[in-house]
């Protein structure tokens, strides 16, 4: 079906208009500003738009690689590493050029700061509209030089979308204001996310020996920035007043030997699991068979921080409440006191405090998770992401003149 969109201005055809998807990162690796890109792209070659999608595919292994790529319907010009930096930087945009030659885009969109950086400087050779995403971590840096060119090349794009309103305003406090800024929440695949019946969760449960647990579950990469390390500080005083929580942790293991110290000092390693990298059907598993879902990720001091949360919306997906950090993206993915709490970054007794509460009041948890289900459902989903985006390419297509 052919899809258009009236404007106040007039009417401008979508299909088959040709968009180059350049991303930071894409699956099968993890990362969600992989599954960001990956699942706009998909929207808007589901409306009848030609996307190809470039960037690299870092973490997996080249047959995982090239098996993922072959199933997918749009095509995805992988950006390969090469060991001596320079020479990777150069293959990278070499590729970019020539596909941009091949492709001839009617627009592009730039997903992360290095992929806007690269696009901010091409634009003036090719001359072909963009559209940068802002995701978070690029614009909580200190000023520097690095700093400069992220404001120069983002305020060379044709339309910003921030990912949360807390985004927006680290770009705007770096300078980052022209053009419009629009806001476009992140969402969640609710085909690859969803509840299971009691009797397959409850089958889980018992094959990880926790039927009479109180799970906690952080699911990305286990980093610094991703905040595992406050929740392994807080479960002393957790087990001192509920000895039945354990807390899960999903995703690449950056840091496991760090925490696993950390945890055998505070004496809670009996209480933890690292389960690494896992399949979506596990991942699944997972959301749906913990009882809280706990994301408590904090800015570094070299300002890098969270932008949104991702992950807050599939939990809710699964059915599962979630206890976020503030002063972050993350706040944006929960409502707080109604699909989830919020607390203060770097606060374990806090963090004790409200995963008490919830463990000790079973209605209030029921609750809390069944409105984030609501809430993720009707409003949270890409499909309802997607038609966002896919008004503000049209937009800019139109203003243009494509």
């Amino acid at each position: 079906m052919e899809i258009t969109q009236k404007l106040d201005s007039g009417n401008i055809k979508l299909k088959e208009k040709r968009i180059i998807f350049l991303s930071s990162e894409f699956p099968p690796g993890p990362g969600g500003i992989g599954t960001h890109a990956y699942q706009i792209a998909r929207f808007l070659h589901n409306q009848g738009l030609i996307v190809t999608v470039l960037s690299p595919q870092d973490h997996v292994n080249d047959e995982s690689i090239e098996k993922y790529n072959c199933d997918q319907p749009f095509e995805i010009v992988r950006l390969e590493p090469k060991k001596v930096r320079i020479l990777s930087i150069i293959h990278k945009l070499n590729k970019i050029i020539a596909t941009i030659n091949q492709f001839h885009p009617d627009l592009i969109i730039a997903s992360g700061v290095r992929a806007a950086q690269i696009i901010g400087l091409l634009s003036v050779v090719f001359h072909v509209p963009w559209i940068a995403v802002g995701h978070g971590s690029e614009f909580g840096h200190k000023r520097s030089l690095k700093t400069f060119f992220t404001r120069f090349v983002f305020n060379k794009a044709n339309a910003i979308i921030s990912v949360s309103k807390y985004t927006q305003k680290a770009m705007e406090n770096i300078g980052i204001k022209n053009p419009v800024n629009t806001i476009i929440h992140n969402g969640a695949d609710q085909n690859q996310f969803f509840r299971l019946t009691s009797q397959e969760i409850d089958q889980f449960r018992k094959d990880n020996y926790v039927q009479k647990k109180f799970v906690l579950l952080t699911v990305g990469s286990v980093t610094d920035r991703k905040g595992q390390e406050v929740v392994i500080r807080a479960l002393p005083k957790m087990l001192e007043r509920n000895p039945n929580i354990v807390y899960w942790m999903a995703g690449l293991p950056q840091e496991l030997d760090k925490l696993t110290q950390l945890a055998e000092e505070l004496n809670v390693r009996q209480s933890l699991k690292f389960w690494g990298t896992v399949s979506n059907d596990d991942l699944v598993k997972l959301y749906n068979a913990c009882d809280l879902f706990v994301m408590t990720s904090r800015q570094l001091a070299d300002g890098d921080f969270e932008g949104f949360g991702i992950a807050v919306i599939e939990a809710a997906l699964c059915g599962r409440t979630a206890v976020v950090s503030g002063d972050s993206g993350l706040e944006e993915a929960v409502h707080n006191g109604i699909t989830g709490c919020v607390i203060p970054q770097n606060d374990p007794e806090e963090l004790a405090k409200i995963v008490f509460q919830l463990a000790s009041d079973n209605l209030i948890l029921e609750e809390f998770s069944q409105n984030a289900y609501n809430n993720a459902l009707n409003n949270q989903t890409w499909d309802k992401v997607g038609v966002q985006y896919l008004k503000l390419v049209e937009k800019v297509l139109l203003n243009c003149g494509n």
